[in-house]
């Protein structure tokens, strides 16, 4: 039979998805480059052809997973008509959504995965690259909101940074709930993480000059469907 011969794009996608399995299985630390091109099933010269090395195969893999999340959040801000307001808590949503990728347990499983101290090597890169992307965005939405004369601050851009380092920031609560030892201890994580998104939300309401309750964050009920959604072993 005749060579396949796939698509470059197609190719270097196909390769990205197999190292991200290994590293979401294993580890960053624990995956060699050497096992990165033996999964691949490729020559050295022809992974060569695609990442000069791991770390730029990490960098590649960040750019795409923070890129494919944001691109969810442009479309949530793209349908939404309404005040500033209404389009920062669209966005903060479709952030929270996309970064957790609630569309079934082994997005989630894969999500928690990346959590662990195994891999923060990969989630590091991520959030650099999400951050580039998001803090321009949220800078603007807080600056069209003070035109309006919605949101009252005098750094824009300060306010976008903080928003984004707050979100950042729960991932060690969120790790908490999934590594409960009993149901009784992931309750009080639950309510634990819970309570710190709607610290969260309360800091940026008053940043901003904005009533209690403005800024949208999720419920306790909210939070355990995101946990019921998780297999019992990930």
């Amino acid at each position: 039979m005749p060579r396949v011969v796939k698509h470059p794009d197609i190719r270097r996608a196909e390769l990205l998805d197999r190292a991200a399995g290994l590293f979401l299985q294993h580890g960053y630390e624990n995956v060699s480059l050497n096992d990165l091109i033996a999964d691949a099933g490729v020559s050295k010269g022809a992974f060569y052809h695609w990442f000069s090395s791991k770390d730029t195969l990490v960098a590649a893999l960040a750019e795409r997973s923070a890129r494919d999340a944001f691109a969810s959040v442009e479309d949530a801000l793209a349908a939404c008509d309404g005040d500033p307001l209404d389009r920062l808590n669209a966005v903060l949503r479709a952030g929270f959504d996309a970064n957790m990728k609630i569309s079934g347990p082994e997005q989630l499983a894969a999500m928690v995965s990346l959590l662990r101290p195994d891999n923060a090597h990969l989630y590091g890169r991520i959030l650099v690259v999400e951050q580039d992307l998001y803090t321009p965005l949220l800078t603007r939405l807080v600056s069209e909101g003070v035109a309006d004369g919605i949101f009252d601050t005098f750094d824009p851009e300060g306010v976008a940074d903080m928003i984004y380092g707050l979100a950042a920031r729960t991932n060690s609560n969120i790790v908490a709930v999934l590594d409960a030892a009993s149901e009784s201890a992931r309750d009080r994580a639950i309510d634990t993480l819970t309570t710190r998104f709607r610290l969260h939300g309360l800091a940026v309401d008053r940043i901003l000059g904005l009533p209690d309750g403005s800024i949208s964050t999720l419920t306790k009920a909210q939070v355990e469907a995101m946990v019921a959604a998780l297999p019992r072993r990930y």
